[in-house]
């Protein structure tokens, strides 16, 4: 069975349903799980992913209506899962970091309300305040600080050398005001 007769199946529903998704699942399933994991993710997320393509594809096969190109249409919606997916564990580990910071912070504060905040310390939890806003920007970031390279950093996030290049820019320039305030400690 071809991807163009996998659709038409798809939309028709009941037992031509069920062999289009099993059609769908030896054409695709091992490719897009390894294009997963390629992308940084692990092998039962990647599974994750890829069920959840699956459903997105079944729940608007009727917006499809033979817009051409159906194979570039499964795997648009793969790529929008995946990052989708990185979204809400990078939403996730925000609001983890962001409870812990906040709890240590406390902490901290009771033992020795005197303390004066180290350099690390500033920019770390401007990172974490900035995480809250942008998780995407610190997601490309942290890649960067990691040492990736700029073009695995534009494979994991789906960008090109140069828009990566210019991306991670901005990143930079957007985390800015959130670690400015910094710099006075080192001049401390």
């Amino acid at each position: 069975m071809t991807e163009e007769e996998i659709m038409p199946l798809i939309v028709a529903g009941g037992s031509d349903r069920e062999r289009a998704i099993r059609a769908f699942y030896e054409i695709y399933g091992s490719q897009m799980i390894r294009f997963f994991i390629y992308r940084g993710l692990k092998a039962e997320d990647a599974q994750d992913v890829f069920q959840e393509t699956l459903i997105k594809i079944i729940r608007h096969c009727d917006a499809y209506q033979d817009m051409g190109n159906t194979r570039a249409w499964f795997w648009q919606i793969a790529r929008n899962c995946h990052t989708d997916f990185l979204r809400k564990k990078l939403k996730t580990q925000a609001v983890e970091t962001q409870v812990e910071f906040l709890e240590d912070l406390s902490v901290s504060d009771s033992n020795n309300q005197s303390s004066h905040q180290s350099v690390d310390d500033c920019v770390n939890a401007g990172l974490e305040a900035f995480r809250g806003k942008e998780p995407e920007r610190v997601y490309a970031l942290s890649l960067q600080m990691n040492g990736l390279s700029i073009s695995e950093i534009g494979e994991r996030i789906g960008r090109t050398l140069s828009a990566t290049k210019e991306y991670l820019s901005q990143c930079r320039k957007k985390l800015q005001p959130f670690i400015s305030h910094c710099h006075e400690l080192l001049e401390a």
